[in-house]
């Protein structure tokens, strides 16, 4: 993909994403650099009797992969002027070692700002997994210039 500034976005737009395996090491290489030492996460016998039945990757982990596949795209490669926040995060299902997702993007409002050189893009973002269960659905704003 290449760049995208304000003006070439619109309302309803969408956007998906390569996919991606969530792997064993993926989960404990984001533990040990997180802190977020659970045993659903690392302890495969504890997470046999919990609700999961098995280990989970962490919520965070699956909003990190899912950020990066969406990068991967290159729609605010040198567009992107900031990351303005996140809204109604909700994870509806576990993601599992050997999982593989994607996220689905959607426009959701180009709005102008009073600056002229720059806009405001809302997206909403949906992870689905290989069954094409949704896993995690969010939503993102992010300033980004004006090609003129």
């Amino acid at each position: 993909m290449r760049t995208m500034y304000f003006e070439d976005f619109e309302i309803g737009q969408r956007f998906t994403t390569s996919a991606r395996t969530v792997t064993e090491t993926d989960i404990t290489d984001f533990v040990r650099l997180t802190g977020l030492y659970n045993p659903l996460f690392m302890d495969e016998e504890f997470a046999k009797k919990s609700v999961h039945k098995g280990k989970i990757a962490p919520g965070p982990l699956t909003f990190s992969l899912a950020m990066g596949l969406f990068s991967r795209l290159g729609l605010f490669e040198e567009s992107i002027i900031a990351f303005l926040g996140m809204d109604r995060m909700r994870l509806l299902a576990p993601v599992r070692p050997g999982d593989t997702i994607k996220v689905e993007i959607e426009i959701t409002e180009p709005r102008e700002t009073k600056k002229p050189d720059r806009g405001v893009i809302r997206e909403r973002y949906t992870v689905i997994n290989q069954s094409g269960e949704t896993v995690m659905r969010y939503e993102m704003a992010h300033l980004v210039k004006k090609r003129r």
